[in-house]
């Protein structure tokens, strides 16, 4: 992170102490956890991303007249990894996903991390319960107006062309509205239309309120991407975090204001997975053409997406692997069946998927 600066890092094979400094014009939280990304080689020049999450306990801080000073000690976290030896060497056995992270590997990470790992990508709103406040407040104060909608430049266009012919990672969000073509037979089109609108409209903010960008609307379902290159591990947990808020939003915002209204409660869809995209320009010339993300990721999703029931969150194994032991303990995998036959893109074997079991619960709305 610019304005950061490692002094000094020593390893040992269980703990580590970490010096760095950082200008006081920027943000610094200590906090009880963090994580570090690492690059894991599983064949010749071909890598999958990795998390390692870890106990921090700081030492000392000190400052100058510019600067703050940071000594802290971390240590892979207990709850997730086991220690162990591998092919006669140290190693970390994460518990979760079953994998075996040598500590070669755990240290060359850190030797290339290219920010300090205490520092977070947080949300733009942090306080869950005044964000669904907030939300729940601008719905009924602008129930009978129209809603306006920007014609300017967005900005995943301005993303898009950035990453133009460029392969990365990105984690890719898709929500539909549950049973919107049987709604649409029941209640007459400006109604419908109205519930599409605020339901789109939501979902939107939730994406945008977590770092992400929505890539385009198919109907009633909405499209997100979390860029992920550089700091895949944040922008998991924001990804599953957006999720999580998308459920309150729906059954604790939008369903209670609905019924008020006299208008039918919805649910929704959602599928996860973090993957490689790719950005480009498609169309035909003085037809119409646009900027998309194409890849393997982004049809991978979708296929999940479809497969979540009423009101649940589906994600792929890759996602799985990435988010903190905070999130996995909510997650089951799910049997798809026989019909599911979507190919795990770093292995010949059929992908595995997950049910997360995750929602927040807002407990001061009376407040």
């Amino acid at each position: 992170m610019a304005g950061s600066k490692v002094s000094g890092l020593y390893l040992d094979y269980s703990t580590f102490m970490l010096d760095f400094s950082i200008r006081k014009s920027k943000s610094i939280r200590l906090i009880g956890y963090c994580n570090l990304a690492i690059m894991v080689e599983i064949d010749k020049k071909k890598f999958i991303p990795r998390r390692m999450d870890l106990i921090t306990t700081p030492i000392s801080i000190t400052e100058d007249e510019e600067s703050i000073y940071v000594k802290v000690k971390m240590k892979p976290d207990p709850k997730r990894y086991d220690e162990i030896e591998f092919e006669g060497k140290p190693a970390f056995l994460d518990k979760f996903t079953h994998t075996v992270i040598p500590w070669d590997i755990f240290a060359q990470g850190w030797e290339n991390a290219g920010e300090i790992p205490i520092i977070r990508n947080d949300p733009k709103q942090q306080d869950f319960c005044a964000y669904l406040k907030e939300r729940k407040s601008e719905l009924l104060k602008n129930w009978d107006n129209k809603y306006l909608l920007e014609s300017d430049r967005k900005p995943v266009e301005r993303l898009l062309e950035e990453l133009s012919g460029k392969e990365t990672y990105v984690v890719i969000l898709y929500i539909d509205m549950e049973g919107s073509t049987r709604l649409s037979s029941k209640i007459d089109p400006e109604a419908y239309a109205k519930i599409i609108k605020i339901f789109l409209m939501q979902m939107s903010k939730v994406v945008d309120n977590f770092k992400g960008y929505v890539l385009k609307f198919v109907g009633d379902c909405v499209i997100g991407i979390f860029p992920a290159e550089g700091k895949f591990t944040a922008t998991c947990d924001n990804a599953i975090q957006a999720a999580m808020i998308m459920c309150s939003i729906v059954e604790d915002v939008i369903n209670p204001v609905f019924a008020e209204k006299d208008l039918p409660e919805i649910g929704f869809h959602i599928g996860l997975d973090i993957g490689v995209v790719t950005a480009d320009r498609f169309g035909a010339l003085d037809v119409a053409s646009f900027d998309d993300l194409i890849g393997y990721s982004m049809n991978l999703t979708a296929k999940i997406q479809s497969k979540a029931g009423h009101n649940e969150i589906l994600i792929g194994r890759n996602l799985f692997d990435l988010i903190h032991n905070n999130w996995q303990k909510y997650c089951e995998k799910v049997d798809l069946g026989e019909e599911w036959k979507m190919k795990d893109p770093r292995q010949e074997a059929i992908y595995e998927v997950y049910r997360c079991m995750v929602k927040w619960i807002c407990k001061c709305w009376d407040e």
